[in-house]
């Protein structure tokens, strides 16, 4: 999951170019949309994989930063025309497709109406919104699971293998982090892994479509009608194990929404598959444990090493 920051308030309008980054943005798409007239730029945020801007207030523009956010780019780029008739809510519709000077390819769409979900606003909402959200969510993963996967070949969608993933991650996490964590994680991580992967049961799927990074901040929210008008962000789509879905719902809504949100697609042993989404959220901890190590970021390191410290707490193994 892609964590894009906001940088409210940082904006220039036309004349007013001096900020490199935005004179940047303004050539690059002048270049290739040369009847655009741009008379305010304002960053909407920036993640490892892209950048984003607002133009005109009406417009955003994103920008990958390179090869990986590039090929995700490209993927939404082939699949969002072909999903849109599927989705009932509202997905970004890509009216600007262009080149930077590197090579790779930005998007830029009509802003989507409602606002990016946050989880104080998501607390905050009343058991009737929360029950309405839930209706949404449910529809919106069927919807997305109803779309053909034999359309996807060649539109640069992968198709996962997640037995093997996860045996990979957990061989890699044994290599580079065991040696510097202490024994008590190491025995909650391998019996993370190794529950996961030696029930047969948890690979007994058929692959569907995934958006694959429902977290509330790109869940669009009107506050006046209090429901969903939109979804955004579908660099992450990919092929694979339909309980994956529900990872971010647990993570930023809880245990409870999250057996809402199942219980409205009618699914069957909610509980066992809430513990099987659980160990994602393990392995994405692992994962940024990793990319710590790799950055040789301390900071990175200390705050997966923390949430596995926490989740082993509440763990009981």
């Amino acid at each position: 999951m892609e964590l894009l920051i906001s940088l409210k308030g940082e904006m220039l309008m036309d004349g007013m170019f001096e900020n490199a980054e935005f004179v940047w943005a303004k050539e690059t798409v002048l270049k290739n949309f040369p009847n655009l007239q741009i008379e305010q730029i304002s960053k909407l945020g920036e993640g490892w994989m892209s950048r984003a801007y607002l133009i005109n207030n009406k417009l955003v523009f994103r920008f990958p930063k390179g090869k990986s956010g590039a090929d995700d780019t490209e993927k939404e780029i082939k699949v969002l025309p072909l999903l849109k008739k599927y989705i009932t809510l509202s997905i970004p519709e890509l009216i600007y497709v262009g080149t930077q000077d590197n090579g790779y390819p930005f998007v830029g769409y009509k802003i989507l109406p409602g606002e990016p979900m946050d989880e104080q606003l998501f607390d905050s909402l009343a058991a009737e919104t929360n029950n309405i959200l839930a209706i949404q969510i449910a529809e919106f993963i069927n919807q997305i699971r109803s779309f053909h996967v034999d359309l996807l070949k060649g539109l640069k969608v992968r198709e996962d293998d997640f037995y093997q993933e996860y045996l990979n991650l957990f061989k890699e996490v044994q290599h580079k982090a065991f040696p510097i964590v202490n024994k008590q994680i190491q025995n909650y991580l391998t019996f993370r892994f190794t529950s996961y992967l030696e029930n047969k049961h948890h690979f007994f799927y058929t692959p569907k479509l995934l958006h694959s990074d429902l977290s509330l901040d790109h869940l669009l929210f009107d506050k006046n009608r209090q429901e969903l008008t939109g979804i955004i962000d579908f660099g992450d789509m990919r092929i694979g194990d339909p309980d994956y879905e529900y990872v971010y719902l647990l993570e930023e809504c809880g245990e409870e929404f999250t057996k809402k949100v199942m219980e409205n697609r009618q699914e069957e042993n909610c509980l066992i598959k809430i513990e099987k989404v659980s160990f994602f959220l393990t392995a994405d901890n692992v994962r940024l444990l990793l990319e710590g190590i790799k950055r040789n970021s301390s900071e990175m390191v200390d705050e997966s090493m923390e949430a596995i410290q926490n989740e082993m707490n509440n763990h009981q193994f």
